[in-house]
């Protein structure tokens, strides 16, 4: 599928900003409109019910005081919005009037943030988030809901991305779902990459015969692929750290891989590489799961 329709999150802080302006580099690159959300949580339903301890009055009075926190919080958002998009020099245009081309549009919704992102992000061709904001606990984060109740590729910008990303394409490779559904996504990436190097872990899972397939497919979307066994694992699991190493011994500045879960509660049990990379990522990361 072509790159046509994006969704950014935006929350006013210094990594949205890292976000959009990530954002309004595909903007220019795939002729696309971006969507750039901000959602302000409902005052009144972000109040603990009075049964649990909370007279009427306290809790008129948190309510009261989380409404002037939000809209501060939409403010900044917007003014985050409107500054980068003027330095960009894009057009921004009513979400109710796109037109062909490149553009932008903020939009606001009011509810619970993981609903939201559930509902918009299933009706676009990409996402852009980022990392989690507590590295410990990502079970509450938009970018495990994007992830995981999206069905959608999404690209992961950490807080200091490189000025120029996907000219040189990691792609971490086992053969599994989760990875074709990466790289699904990143066909729109490959076309525009100079350079596109596998990186596999030999395991009990992970055979080497998987790479030379992969190869044979990259070179379809671009001329040159090359090959990096990171380690032979037997019956361990490939660690994110070992995986970002690799991303740095070979120059990479984007990398394409599957988010994995290892249950069926699947937020407080991320594949222990997928957690890793999300925590400590130094580039670009468009994931599938």
């Amino acid at each position: 599928m072509t790159i046509k329709s994006i969704l950014v999150t935006l929350d006013g802080s210094e990594q949205s900003a890292a976000t959009l302006s990530a954002a309004l580099d595909l903007v220019r690159r795939f002729s696309a409109h971006a969507d750039v959300l901000h959602v302000r949580p409902d005052a009144l339903t972000d109040v603990p019910a009075i049964g649990e301890g909370m007279s009427a009055e306290l809790a008129e009075n948190v309510s009261e005081g989380n409404a002037q926190r939000f809209e501060q919080r939409a403010r900044q958002a917007r003014a985050v919005f409107v500054k980068i998009c003027a330095e960009a020099g894009l057009p921004v245009v009513s979400p109710d009037r796109i037109a062909p081309g490149a553009s932008l549009s903020f939009i606001e919704r009011v509810g619970r943030a993981h609903a939201v992102m559930a509902r918009l992000g299933r009706v676009h061709d990409l996402i852009l988030v980022g990392p989690p904001t507590d590295s410990r606990d990502m079970s509450h984060s938009l970018t495990m809901d994007a992830l995981f109740e999206t069905g959608r590729p999404v690209l992961v910008v950490p807080h200091a991305p490189p000025a120029v990303m996907g000219r040189h394409i990691a792609v971490a490779w086992n053969g599994s779902a989760e990875c074709a559904r990466a790289l699904g996504g990143a066909s729109n990436f490959l076309p525009f990459a100079s350079r596109v190097t596998i990186l596999t872990a030999e395991s009990e899972r992970t055979p080497r015969s998987v790479v030379p397939e992969l190869a044979d497919y990259l070179k379809i979307h671009t001329a040159c692929v090359e090959t990096k066994l990171i380690a032979s694992l037997g019956k361990k699991h490939l660690g994110g750290r070992q995986l970002l190493d690799a991303v740095r011994e070979v120059g990479a500045d984007f990398l394409v891989m599957g988010a994995h879960n290892t249950g069926r509660l699947k937020r407080l049990m991320l594949g222990s590489a997928t957690h890793e990379v999300l925590a400590q990522t130094h580039v670009p990361v468009l994931m599938g799961h």
